[in-house]
């Protein structure tokens, strides 16, 4: 079968041959893996860039080890907890604030533009997980915008951060565009089969407290709800904040599932976090490697139509679903 690739393939191949760093060639593989149509045809080609992604990824590793530390280290944010999400925004639309009332973190908070200069990442806890949020420099800064483009490109979401006392819709607006110009488009669901990489996205309306903030709040809605999930909060009078926790695990792409010895109690106390659609046998392979390659059945609490139904590898999961796995 032919793999007819797209021209956005080629135009991304040219960016990875002309790639002199391996930031530069991780970000190109990207795009061309996410420009390359899902079918029979293109199974090989796929599975080569997947090994091109992992031998780049080893090769960044050994270099972060031989150099031990230093200034590329201060751009590199250790992945932690279930999902890590990236706030993007202009200069004080509270971005600082906003992390520090989620979060455990201890930004610089001041009323002048540019206090954020590094990465800070803080971990924000919803229910039984935890959900790690990464405060990056307002995007539009030329000395910042290539290292937080990176950050961006391998993060699971991006919260958009914007002030409804300026010109909310605008702000949103300049921010797409902007992502855009690194290939980066933002959608409020999944998106498979299209050229570009696609992050889920949640637009934070921040400063509801603020004269004609809810008529702003409510032209934003109508703006972009039908495209992103949109939730309007005041960090500083601490408003909708619960809220806002429940919207960033449900645009992070992830779900919660707990495993279930047979014939024991489920265990509740550190639930695997795994991708949203994610079946039966995923979890298995996250579970042990042999259970993926003995496993016969699956019985399944939650979602299920009724409790402990048998069900097949291929079986979907939802969140918290209880999982009782047969080898």
């Amino acid at each position: 079968m032919p793999a007819n690739l797209p021209p956005e393939y080629f135009e991304a191949e040219k960016k990875f041959k002309q790639a002199a760093t391996l930031a530069e060639k991780l970000a190109a593989l990207d795009d061309l893996i996410a420009s390359v149509p899902k079918h029979k045809g293109t199974d090989k080609l796929r599975a080569d860039l997947r090994r091109r992604v992992s031998q780049l990824n080893k090769e960044a590793l050994a270099l972060k080890k031989s150099k031990k530390g230093g200034r590329d280290s201060l751009y590199n944010i250790q992945r932690e907890g279930a999902a890590q999400l990236a706030l993007v925004g202009f200069p004080n639309t509270g971005k600082s604030s906003l992390l520090a009332c989620l979060t455990n973190a201890q930004p610089v908070i001041a009323d002048y533009p540019l206090s954020t200069v590094l990465p800070l990442p803080g971990m924000m806890p919803f229910e039984d997980i935890h959900i790690q949020l990464v405060d990056l420099p307002p995007i539009g800064n030329d000395s910042t915008d290539g290292w937080v483009s990176g950050i961006l490109r391998t993060t699971d979401a991006l919260v958009l951060v914007l002030d409804l006392g300026d010109e909310p819709d605008a702000q949103a607006a300049l921010i797409v565009e902007q992502v855009g110009r690194w290939n980066i488009h933002v959608t409020g669901r999944d998106v498979e089969g299209r050229p570009g990489l696609y992050k889920r996205a949640l637009i934070v309306a921040n400063k509801k407290d603020l004269p004609g903030a809810d008529e702003n709040s409510e032209a934003l809605k109508r703006k972009w709800g039908a495209t992103l999930p949109v939730i309007a909060v005041s960090v500083h009078r601490k408003e909708n904040l619960e809220d806002l926790k429940r919207a960033i695990f449900d645009v992070s792409g992830i779900i919660r599932v707990y495993s279930k010895p047979p014939g024991k109690e489920p265990d509740y106390s550190l639930p695997f976090t795994i991708r949203s659609g994610s079946t039966v046998i995923e979890l298995a392979e996250r579970v042990h490697k042999d259970f993926a390659t003995k496993l016969k059945y699956a019985r399944i609490w939650g979602s299920a139509r009724f409790d402990g139904q048998k069900v097949e590898k291929n079986h979907v999961l939802k969140d918290r679903d209880v999982v009782e796995l047969h080898v």
